[in-house]
C-alpha cells in the first residue's frame, strides 16, 4: 500500500501495533491465585505429614493420642476445662470423630483423693456457680488462665451431684474414659472432699478412629490444589514470554 506524503514532505510513522508481550492484568492476576493456591495446598500436604506422623508414631498401645503429662494447680476449688461444643450433625455424630476420650489425673500430694468428671455445661454451671475455679487453657502445654475466679467451696461433695455423664475419683491415678455426645460439656478435676488447692499431674487424649483417613484426604486435596496452582503460575509466564512485541516502523 503506498505511502502519501503530507504536505511538509514528511511520511508519517505507521501505526504501532498493539503489544501483548508481558504480563496483562488478568496474567498478573492468576500468578497471585496461583501463589494463594500453593500455600494453601503445602499447608494441607503438610497437615498430611503431621496426622500421618501421629496416626503411627504417637498412639499408645490402647489407640490414644494423648498430650505430655503435665501439672496442673490451683488454689481454688476445682480445675476446669474450657467449654466443649459437639454439634450435632445427620452425617457424622462427635463419637465417630473423637472415639473416646481420656483424662488422667494424679493428685501430687498421694493422700488426696481426685474427682475428675464431665458433665453438661448447664449443670457443671449451676454446681459450680460462686465456686472458685481456674480454667485449663492447654492441655498439651500444661497452663490455665491467667485469670482465678474467685468464690467459695461448693455447696456438696462432687461425687454427691448427680450431673456426671462419666466420673471417677478415688487415690493414686484416676483415670476417666468418655464417649463424645453432641452438646455443651465441661471437665471438672477437683479434690473429692471437695477442699480447696487443687494440685495435679494430668493428661488429656483421644481415639480419633478416622485420622488415617484424614490424612489421605489432606494429602489429596493439597496434590490437586499444588496442581492447579502451578498451573495457574506457569500458564500465564509461558504465555507472556511467547507474546509477540509490538513493532514501530523507522521515521
Amino acid at each position: 500500500m503506498p505511502v502519501t506524503a503530507t504536505p511538509g514532505g514528511h511520511v508519517p510513522s505507521a501505526p504501532i501495533a498493539p503489544s501483548h508481550q508481558g504480563y496483562t492484568a488478568l496474567r498478573v492476576t492468576s500468578l497471585v491465585a496461583g501463589s494463594l493456591l500453593g500455600l494453601v495446598s503445602l499447608a494441607a500436604l503438610a497437615a498430611g505429614g503431621v496426622a500421618t506422623w501421629a496416626d503411627n508414631t504417637q498412639r499408645d498401645s490402647a489407640g490414644y493420642l494423648t498430650s505430655s503429662t503435665h501439672t496442673f494447680a490451683t488454689p481454688s476449688y476445682a480445675l476446669t476445662s474450657h467449654r466443649i461444643d459437639l454439634v450435632h450433625s445427620d452425617v457424622l455424630d462427635a463419637s465417630s470423630i473423637l472415639g473416646k476420650v481420656r483424662i488422667r489425673a494424679t493428685a501430687i500430694d498421694p493422700a488426696k483423693s481426685v474427682f475428675i468428671g464431665i458433665a453438661p455445661r448447664a449443670a457443671a454451671d449451676r454446681y459450680l456457680a460462686g465456686v472458685g475455679r481456674a480454667v485449663v487453657s492447654s492441655w498439651a502445654t500444661g497452663t490455665t488462665g491467667s485469670r482465678l475466679q474467685a468464690g467459695g467451696a461448693p455447696a456438696k461433695l462432687p461425687t454427691d451431684a448427680a450431673i456426671w455423664d462419666a466420673s471417677v475419683s478415688g487415690t493414686g491415678t484416676q483415670t476417666l474414659t468418655w464417649e463424645p455426645r453432641s452438646g455443651n460439656w465441661l471437665a471438672v478435676v477437683m479434690n473429692r472432699d471437695a477442699s480447696p488447692g487443687v494440685s495435679v499431674t494430668a493428661t488429656a487424649g483421644a481415639i480419633i478412629p478416622d485420622l488415617g483417613w484424614v490424612a489421605t484426604g489432606l494429602f489429596a486435596g493439597g496434590g490437586l490444589l499444588l496442581v492447579a496452582s502451578t498451573l495457574l503460575v506457569a500458564v500465564p509466564v509461558v504465555r507472556a514470554s511467547r507474546s509477540p512485541a509490538g513493532t514501530r516502523s523507522a521515521a
